[in-house]
């Protein structure tokens, strides 16, 4: 792949610093999760203002149009700038994509505009107890009562769910079919009776996630996203897009981790020791491994329309490097560095979660040797 940038992308990242050096977030509330929130939300509001908050959609729905290799180019200079992901961000990347290929003109009117400004937060309903990276197992039932749909079930790890209007949901219409054909795909309004939200507080000590119960939550026929019993399809535009542009911003995440701890190991002195700036070094390599595969992967969505499987392979990469990056980290600090308030306790703990989320490193692995190496499946 060429990895030089047009004479408009070049202007595009531009068009970009000049834009954060004149829009500085402020300073990020670390003590309160709902002070945070709404910062994150408040920075979403000022890219959506400028047309900068989802780039990558058309401009008749508020983006810019941007090519997929402009899209990377933004979640680059959003990382470097040290600005918040929007607060939105599974509104922006999974339910405006979704809803523009699978939604009637009704839905697109009425749901894109909120999603664009963080007037309305989203969720994702995918993920249950028993099935977790096997979506088309899941339980949570679907059942039609004149025009409207009663949806029961329980829902895991729903990432900000607390702050969510609106949920894309997944669940059975149809227990005697198939399982990856008896499923519909739902846009349920949160704010009922029938679902409740409880948090799931980490190892770090925030509540990220959540658990999601409902118990005869009821959801329009209208808010049925590609037509009854077609969720299967539906939901894999949304996993298609999960990763998309986000492997820039970790990977620019990664590196200025990195570029700390190197910092810090210099003005200890114990760059000096072979052991430890040879571990540096590796990771240093493997840092920009990520960033070229990164974007070797725009290839397969600029040939196809459509992100390719090689994302799975970025993500397992930044899971396995980072959580090797923080844990190196406190080794090479101390015991100091697991101290209250110390940055890197932080990013140790959290990157426990790195190998789960987003596709389990196992899930991920398979997708890899199957679909990039061309294996036989495992089953």
């Amino acid at each position: 792949m060429d990895l030089t940038f047009t004479e408009r992308e070049q202007a595009f990242r531009e068009e970009l610093r000049e834009w954060f050096a004149r829009n500085d977030p402020g300073q990020e509330p670390e003590s309160d999760e709902d002070l945070h929130f709404k910062w994150r939300r408040d920075f979403q509001a000022r890219l959506a203002a400028d047309g900068l908050a989802a780039v990558h959609w058309p401009p008749e729905y508020g983006g810019r149009g941007a090519s997929v290799t402009e899209s990377a180019i933004f979640f680059e200079e959003l990382g470097r700038s040290g600005a918040p992901l929007p607060a939105n961000v599974l509104g922006l990347l999974l339910a405006g994509p979704t809803i523009m290929l699978w939604g009637s003109d009704r839905q697109k009117e009425r749901y894109l505009a909120p999603i664009l400004s963080g007037e309305e937060i989203w969720c994702q309903g995918f993920s249950e107890p028993d099935a977790g990276s096997d979506l088309a197992s899941l339980k949570t039932r679907a059942v039609k009562e004149g025009g409207e749909w009663v949806i029961s079930g329980q829902k895991v790890w729903t990432s900000g769910a607390q702050y969510s209007k609106w949920c894309m949901l997944v669940a059975r219409s149809d227990p005697s079919a198939p399982k990856h054909r008896g499923l519909t795909y739902f846009l349920m309004d949160m704010e009922q009776d029938g679902v409740q939200v409880r948090p799931l507080r980490q190892i770090t000590g925030s509540p990220e996630f959540n658990e999601l119960f409902i118990d005869g939550a009821r959801v329009p026929a209208e808010n049925v996203l590609g037509g009854e019993g077609n969720g299967w399809k539906v939901a894999l535009t949304t996993l298609m897009n999960e990763r998309a542009g986000l492997a820039f911003f970790l990977q620019v995440r990664l590196r200025q981790l990195l570029d700390r701890l190197i910092a810090q190991a210099a003005a200890s002195g114990a760059i000096e020791q072979p052991l430890v700036a040879a571990r540096l070094g590796e990771l240093q390599m493997r840092a920009e491994i990520l960033r070229l595969t990164a974007y070797r992967g725009l290839t397969a969505t600029e040939k196809y329309g459509q992100p390719g499987p090689e994302g799975s392979l970025t993500k397992w990469m930044w899971s396995q490097t980072n959580q090797e990056l923080t844990q190196f980290a406190v080794d090479l600090i101390g015991p100091e560095a697991l101290a209250e308030g110390n940055p890197w306790a932080y990013e140790l703990l959290r990157a426990r979660g790195n190998s789960i989320e987003g596709g389990t490193t196992e899930v991920l692995k398979n997708i890899v040797a199957e679909r990039v190496l061309g294996l036989p499946k495992s089953r």
